[in-house]
């Protein structure tokens, strides 16, 4: 059993990584971990109030280790037990986590570009053992013969994200759902060509998208490849995506832009989709996301390309199987190596055949969803708990 874990990025509700945290600390408490110790103060954090209730103390305490690490960039925490640690993209990390040092110290890989620098060789053979979440990054993480791997899939909040009925909330609509933050590797230029080709056949279609971030994309790589000129503009709370919309051509009626959204709230809104699409050009994970989305029954169509792949392998999300390279950016550190350019032909006639036979797309998604949410948080963190719990040699080794 482990009785005590660190965690060295922010908790939050509304982001990736902070539902990976949150989802983390959860099940630590659940197999009757003792000590969190949670080092960066939390994010748009939002709680039912039992579990709120048992954060509190962790809660508190991270805003006092934040406030230390801040005031004092020099000072080094030392725990004698695992800490996880964030790893993106050349191994960096979340602002402050080097000055916490755990026994063992594990790096959670989420990396999209396929790069490493020397520093970044040297951050990463500074962990014990690196975490990944994909096969894609774990094939990656692998190569660089850094540090041992370990593949431990992202889960699933079974008790939110399951199959129900639709409450009707737009009656005579077909609702398509596009999540994930507005970035290029999201593709939601992608899903735009594609929806307006799809609504100008079938007029009734509506986007339901939640494309929410706190900073505006550079337009460049999006102009290369050639869907849009722009990106949806910075204003106070996040990003003008209903304004940006507009720009392209969709009317107010054509989609419903998704202010940032907790994730307690997300199954109401997947729920009420006819379709959901994502023809991401890569994830370093699965695409949380979109196993929400399975999950709830809703039928999925992914990328077959980076970390993606291992929901249509092993969950049997329907996959956009044509996909093309990315074109290569001038810098190297941004390599587009495993990622993929969907093709909107074949996302129209996904959307199409979704639309004329809804019924037989949703039976169709029964045993994906039945897969999906056997990939639930607790038996996906158990893996990870057992894979980070110090054998006795390294306690033996920590100890003298």
């Amino acid at each position: 059993m482990l009785d005590a874990l660190g965690i060295t990025w922010p908790l939050a509700s509304v982001s990736g990584y902070g539902i990976y945290g949150l989802e983390i600390a959860q099940s630590f408490f659940r197999q009757g971990g003792k000590k969190l110790a949670l080092t960066q103060a939390p994010l748009a954090l939002a709680l039912p109030p039992p579990l709120e209730s048992r954060l509190a103390p962790c809660l508190a305490l991270a805003e006092k280790f934040a406030a230390a690490i801040k005031n004092d960039p020099q000072e080094l925490f030392r725990f004698d037990f695992p800490v996880l640690h964030g790893v993106g993209n050349d191994f960096k990390g979340f602002p402050g986590q080097d000055q916490v040092r755990g026994a063992p110290n594990i790096g959670c890989a989420a990396i999209e570009h396929l790069f490493c620098s020397p520093h970044g060789r040297e951050v990463a053979g500074s962990y014990d053992f690196l975490v990944a979440i994909s096969e894609f990054n774990a094939d990656y993480l692998r190569s660089l013969n850094a540090a041992p791997v370990h593949l431990c899939h992202q889960g699933i909040d079974r008790d939110a994200f399951f199959p129900q009925a639709k409450r009707g909330l737009w009656p005579g609509r077909f609702a398509i759902f596009s999540g994930g933050k507005f970035e290029f590797r999201k593709g939601q230029d992608i899903v735009l060509a594609a929806f307006k080709r799809f609504a100008a056949r079938y007029p009734e279609a509506l986007l339901v998208c939640a494309w929410q971030s706190l900073s505006a994309s550079d337009p460049a790589a999006f102009q290369a490849a050639g869907h849009i000129q722009d990106t949806p503009r910075a204003v106070a709370g996040g990003l003008d995506i209903a304004g940006w919309l507009l720009r392209q051509g969709l009317r107010s009626d054509q989609f419903i832009a998704l202010p940032f959204t907790h994730q307690l709230l997300m199954p109401a809104v997947l729920r009420e989709c006819d379709a959901a699409i994502f023809p991401n050009r890569c994830e370093g994970g699965t695409n949380l996301v979109a196993m929400e989305a399975a999950a709830c029954g809703i039928p999925v169509y992914a990328a077959a390309n980076s970390g993606q792949i291992d929901l249509i392998k092993y969950c049997g999300v329907q996959a956009l199987t044509r996909q093309t390279p990315c074109a290569a950016p001038a810098d190297p550190r941004l390599t587009t190596a495993g990622w993929g350019e969907s093709d909107i032909e074949e996302i129209i006639a996904a959307l199409t055949a979704i639309y004329h036979d809804p019924q037989g797309a949703r039976a169709a998604m029964t045993g994906v969803a039945a897969r999906i949410r056997d990939w639930d948080w607790h038996t996906q963190n158990t893996k990870l708990f057992a894979a980070v719990t110090p054998s006795q040699p390294f306690a033996a080794k920590i100890a003298s």
